[in-house]
């Protein structure tokens, strides 16, 4: 934990009396645990007070202090209490309930929350028996779900498989044996992500373009949903790249080297004809070979101003396309529920800034 830079000098001092006067007694495994959580969360918020009280959560979770200790402040209690509520809530006889206490937490709080459930998830193999209703635990991933994507973090895609692998496995394990047999027998190259990222890199300099890339791969439970709506016949891109350009003429210069450069089975011009709501990018299906198969991606070519257009547009966002045009399997109905609870009562996350990458 040494490595863990707090700047605020009493969150500082909190951190390290209760860090080093019970180093001896944190086992290897939940130092990394703890300190995966800090990392991810101070990636995303500027809020060192809830650094502190994540270290305070694992403490108290395995009992290695008390809830009486001096360190411990009134608020460190009633932040706890929050976390702990939203997390042993049954979702399924107290809805509202649940919902209301979820809505009403602080946005870091909320945030720090979901990175715990992340790490523990993620440490599945370790930590997972800690919970006391593993099933309940994972069915309440969907409401975390829609934020994700309104937010379009990182994190997203994490918890879409671990949910559909979880709460259906039956439908997890169908859809992941009919990607490796009918579409791609290479699972989720990882390798070839690095590969085509570089490619495209090496693309930008060659038009002497350098500015900001994204890539993501699809997860099974966003292949699920899309082999449903086209009724599981459709030319499936698994890795997702979208290249932001400072202005029209650095994307013109990528674009025409790519073309000269690239295969590519579909071109969607969305700059220099826009969507009816706006929405401007320059879409490419191409073809990237890979040992012996070849592997589609989808590519996004955008300005920063036509990002920024859709980021504060929300008629023009991912997750209102999404919403909007039902994208997501009626299998997912937890899911459908909270996007719908979403849409009818207008909750977003306000000030939403802090927790976007």
């Amino acid at each position: 934990m040494e490595e863990i830079i707090i700047k605020n000098v009493e969150q500082k001092k909190r951190f390290d009396i209760l860090y080093y006067e019970n180093k001896e007694l944190i086992p290897c495994d939940l130092k990394l645990l703890i300190k995966n959580v800090i990392i991810i969360f101070k990636r995303h918020s500027n809020n060192e007070e809830l650094i502190v009280l994540a270290l305070i959560y694992w403490l108290l979770f395995f009992s290695i202090i008390k809830n009486n200790h001096t360190i411990i402040t009134k608020k460190d209690l009633e932040n706890l209490e929050i976390i702990k509520k939203t997390f042993k809530l049954e979702v399924d006889w107290d809805f509202k309930y649940f919902l209301e206490n979820v809505l009403k937490m602080d946005k870091d709080l909320f945030l720090l929350k979901i990175i715990i459930k992340y790490n523990v998830l993620s440490f599945e193999k370790k930590f997972i028996n800690i919970v006391n209703n593993q099933k309940n635990y994972y069915k309440s991933i969907w409401y975390i779900i829609p934020y994700l994507t309104y937010l379009e973090s990182p994190l997203l895609w994490f918890f879409q498989d671990i949910y559909f692998k979880k709460v259906y496995p039956t439908k997890f394990e169908k859809i992941r044996k009919y990607y490796i047999d009918k579409i791609n027998k290479i699972e989720f190259p990882w390798e070839h992500m690095f590969f085509i990222v570089n490619n495209i890199s090496d693309l930008m300099n060659g038009a002497w373009v350098i500015w900001k890339t994204q890539v993501r791969r699809k997860t099974y439970f966003s292949i699920y949903n899309k082999l449903n709506r086209k009724k599981w016949v459709w030319l499936l891109d698994t890795i997702w790249i979208r290249v932001i350009f400072w202005d029209i003429e650095d994307l013109n210069s990528f674009n025409k080297l790519f073309e000269s450069k690239y295969v590519f089975l579909n071109k969607k011009d969305y700059i220099n004809n826009p969507k009816e709501n706006g929405y401007q990018s320059l879409h490419y299906k191409y073809i990237s070979p890979y040992r012996d198969t070849q592997i589609l991606v989808e590519l996004q070519l955008r300005t920063i101003e036509m990002d920024k257009k859709i980021k504060e547009n929300n008629s023009l966002s991912h997750f209102e396309y999404t919403v909007k045009q039902n994208k997501w399997s009626k299998l997912f109905k937890e899911v459908n529920i909270w996007y719908n609870y979403i849409i009818k009562n207008n909750v977003l996350i306000k000030e939403s800034e802090t927790l976007k990458n």
